[in-house]
């Protein structure tokens, strides 16, 4: 685009050139008409500054024509000459009127560009101007020291050396692109942009790209915007936000461990709380069991020593007489109840024992019949008369058990068989091994155990009703039924009132 300009060198050789065309006009002669020579210095009147120089120039001009053909002799009567002359003189003003006119657009013109100048140089953003090729061929000041340039030096130069080296030649083949389908568009959509600064710093912009046409081709107009401070204000936000992520995650693993903490205490205090009451249990259980110790103790003890008191005073006065027949029957009696009270004592040494966990079963090879025998003839002094043991085993006869325990077992079952069986009652033992298992029964022909109370049968100091005319603890059974756990055995029974019991005994391997 180009504009002309208002000279006043040249105004004032118009004001000459109007003079010497007045001068030239008086001069010649009337047949040398020059008077459309004014038009000349109306056109050249553009170059004028104010549009009232031009109507002025219109004004003389004219004066200067009629004066000229009033001055100047001539054969044709003034009037005619003078109509001769309107033509020129309409041609004056027409001329002015234009150039008037041109004026009047050049002062609009003149202010757009004053607007668009200040626009342009003002404007805080970068604004450049490329045409087709990427030549920069307008950048305001903003942009030039947003990118380290001094006044008018990016001029001429491509928008490459803007952008870093690694991404200038991808960025050639955008351009290309750009102008293939020109549209507003901002760059990089999504993408971090970043702008070369004349030192080789590097630092984040934002580009928009505007195309238009005009008389020098097709150019774009770019808006740059230093993205530094938004960059860094966005960095901040992430870390601040990471920032806040870690301590939110550490306030949770905190509220975790603080949960996991009141957990692990509400469990230690439940654990305690069960503890306690546990050892209230035992403790209340305790106590019961040493009110029944004592209540059965102070019994099951003072039958066999009245029995042995009597007996031992009776033996005194039949051995005064010499009636042997007495004094054995006495000594007898003596005999079987300091048995007894060894059994109770025994029942509650191994019920000690127990509680306390001194007991550990050690297995080693065991012939079992060779036990169950050895444990009849150990009894054989308990049995009442005409009661017999009947044995039969089947399998193996060596098994892999503890021999002390199931000894115990083994008269602790035997002998509440003879306890309870009449005289002349068959006492029936059978045993039966394999590779992974053994088992042992006692059947006895007994008072039976009544079916409500078969459940309570292997609780400590439990006797059953129609078993108290009998001597004994209550702690048989529940020794028997521990030491059977011990050997990873277990024990059952199956009994009717008035016709016997069966217990056994499995052990397996």
């Amino acid at each position: 685009m180009h504009t002309i300009r208002s000279n006043p060198r040249l105004a004032q050789l118009i004001w000459l050139f109007a003079a010497a065309v007045f001068a030239a006009d008086l001069l010649l002669p009337t047949h040398f008409d020059i008077v459309f020579a004014y038009l000349l210095a109306h056109f050249l009147a553009i170059y004028f500054r104010e549009k009232s120089d031009v109507i002025l120039l219109a004004v003389i001009t004219t004066t200067l024509t009629v004066i000229a053909i009033a001055l100047k002799p001539h054969e044709a009567p003034f009037e005619q000459v003078l109509m001769r002359r309107l033509p020129p003189i309409v041609s004056f003003w027409a001329a002015a009127f234009f150039v008037v006119r041109f004026i009047s657009l050049r002062e609009i013109e003149r202010q757009q560009e004053g607007k668009f100048e200040a626009l342009f140089q003002y404007a805080t953003n970068g604004i450049l101007l490329t045409n087709k090729e990427g030549h920069i061929i307008m950048a305001n000041s903003a942009v030039e020291q947003l990118f380290g340039y001094a006044s008018g030096e990016m001029l001429g130069k491509t928008v490459e050396v803007l952008i870093p080296h690694r991404l200038a030649q991808k960025h050639e083949a955008h351009r290309q692109r750009f102008h293939q389908r020109p549209q507003p568009r901002s760059m990089g959509i999504g993408l971090d942009l970043f702008g070369l600064k004349k030192d080789g710093t590097e630092f984040p912009i934002e580009v928009s790209l505007s195309p238009f046409s005009s008389a020098e081709g097709e150019l774009v107009v770019a808006f740059v915007v230093d993205n530094t401070f938004r960059k860094n204000y966005e960095q901040s936000i992430l870390q601040k936000k990471q920032e806040l992520a870690d301590m939110t995650a550490a306030l949770r693993e905190l509220n975790e461990n603080l949960e996991s903490k009141v957990a692990e205490r509400t469990e230690e205090l439940e654990q305690a709380k069960n503890e306690l009451s546990a050892a209230l249990e035992k403790e209340r259980e305790l106590g019961e069991l040493k009110s029944r110790f004592v209540s059965m103790a102070s019994h099951e003890f003072r039958t066999p020593l009245t029995a042995v008191l009597s007996s031992a005073g009776l033996i005194m006065q039949y051995a005064d007489k010499a009636d042997c027949a007495n004094v054995k029957k006495h000594a007898e009696r003596i005999k079987n109840a300091v048995n007894s009270l060894n059994t109770i004592l025994t029942e509650f040494l191994s019920l000690g024992r127990l509680e306390e966990g001194h007991i550990k079963p050690q297995s080693a090879p065991l012939d079992l019949p060779a036990c169950v025998e050895n444990v009849h003839q150990e009894l054989k002094n308990l049995f009442k008369n005409g009661q017999t043991l009947q044995y039969s085993h089947t399998g193996p006869t060596s098994v892999r058990l503890d021999g002390g325990l199931l000894k115990n077992i083994l008269i602790n079952l035997i002998s509440n068989a003879i306890k309870y069986s009449p005289e002349n009652a068959a006492i029936t033992v059978q045993s039966t091994a394999n590779e992974s298992e053994a088992r042992i029964s006692v059947r006895d022909k007994g008072i039976g155990i009544p079916k409500s109370e078969q459940k309570h049968l292997f609780d400590r100091f439990f006797r059953a009703t129609n078993a108290t005319n009998y001597q004994g603890t209550g702690l048989g059974l529940y020794i028997v039924q521990r030491y059977a756990e011990m050997m990873n055995g277990k024990v059952g029974f199956e009994s009717d009132v008035d016709e016997g019991s069966t217990f056994w005994v499995a052990f397996k391997f």
